[in-house]
């Protein structure tokens, strides 16, 4: 007897700019149970097999997604879709709730769910949007606890996680050398100053360390002059930005050689650290900030160390215990591996999503005939 599979038909409406977007696009279209187009004002890395539509800017303005909302309903229409899923609450859950449409699904982030709110507008929008999803996701814990003052409907909690089979530990590194890393958009949100000033302190104590930083953005040319006032230009390397998506083994590459990693985020608006997700599958001790959702995904003393964000010295402190003990990384090491497993199995992940998708098309369709 032949199976018929039944696709489901999704809109996804993201910025395409946005690695983490992409990968939510290329697992969905990979699962073979969608068909899939995506609206965004943005280009980027484009998959097979699933088609994009581009919506158009009027300058950089945020009125941009106010004066798309007709394209949007128009595309839509034009699609007839089973399903939209907007990613980021603010800007497309903005576009989702205009569209007309449902069923549709909003996943909030981060910097939209804890900025955004502050100011009196965007909070209305935000309400607005929630109130008339069908749906609503989140991130992580923190942030599904930051949504009950935004919406009384469930949260689900879908993680963004990793692929345990690409991302896993290397067994030889460089016994002479300890790399620490951190993978960072080189803004003040992120405190990659702060890793700069601690590894400074560190490198007066150890010889073999080695500082890597991938990423780039406004603070590069800030950053790189401060690492020249130290004197530091033969022990810290800047990457620049490597995209996942499209130079996966030159970032794994990078990301297997650390011994150590860093995410010093400031903010409570990091609240995931999807770069510390991938440094535990790695089999890496992290070292994290005290803000957002990092306490969730790095357990303190037990697949790394908890610092204050801001504080150089209790950096220095973190690092150094780990340089100078390897038992002590490679015991934080073997447990953020087994972490991950358990809870960021990124094919579980899509599946919870895709689950979602199916659940809420189907509530959708028995409240319509009611």
């Amino acid at each position: 007897m032949i199976e018929i599979i039944i696709r489901m038909k999704v809109v996804i409406l993201g910025d395409n700019r946005s690695v983490h977007i992409q990968k939510w696009i290329s697992s969905i279209q990979a699962s073979n149970k969608v068909e899939l187009h995506v609206i965004t004002f943005d280009n980027g890395v484009k998959f097979e097999g699933v088609t994009y539509h581009s919506l158009v800017k009027f300058g950089s303005s945020k009125f941009n997604y106010l004066l798309n909302i007709f394209r949007v309903k128009s595309i839509v229409k034009s699609i007839n879709p089973d399903l939209i899923h907007a990613h980021y609450a603010t800007s497309y859950g903005f576009l989702a709730r205009y569209s007309g449409f449902h069923p549709y699904i909003i996943t909030g982030w981060g910097a939209d769910i804890f900025d955004s709110p502050k100011n009196i507008i965007m909070k209305k929008v935000l309400i607005n949007s929630f109130k008339n999803a069908d749906a609503i996701s989140v991130l992580s814990e923190i942030t599904r606890s930051e949504m009950k003052k935004l919406t009384p409907k469930y949260v689900h909690l879908i993680p963004f996680g990793v692929d345990v089979n690409k991302f896993t530990p290397k067994i030889t590194k460089n016994p002479n050398l300890v790399r620490i890393g951190t993978i960072r958009t080189l803004s003040e949100k992120y405190g990659v100053e702060f890793l700069i000033r601690a590894f400074e302190k560190l490198s007066k104590k150890h010889e073999n360390i080695q500082l890597e930083i991938v990423g780039d953005g406004p603070l590069r040319p800030y950053l790189e002059n401060l690492v020249k006032e130290f004197g530091l230009e033969n022990k810290v390397i800047f990457h620049g930005y490597i995209n996942q998506n499209s130079s996966f083994d030159q970032y794994i590459k990078i990301l297997s050689s650390f011994e150590i990693f860093a995410i010093l985020s400031i903010l409570d608006s990091e609240t995931f650290g999807v770069a510390a997700v991938e440094a535990s599958a790695c089999g890496i001790p992290v070292v994290a900030t005290s803000v957002g959702g990092l306490p969730e995904v790095v357990k303190s003393e037990i697949t790394g160390i908890i610092v204050p964000p801001q504080d150089v010295e209790a950096t220095f402190m973190a690092l150094d215990r780990l340089v100078s003990n390897i038992s002590l990384r490679h015991e934080m090491g073997i447990n953020g591996r087994l972490n991950v497993l358990k809870k960021y199995n990124w094919l579980e992940n899509t599946n919870q999503m895709l689950d979602l998708y199916s659940q809420t098309i189907k509530s959708s369709k028995i409240n319509k005939h009611r």
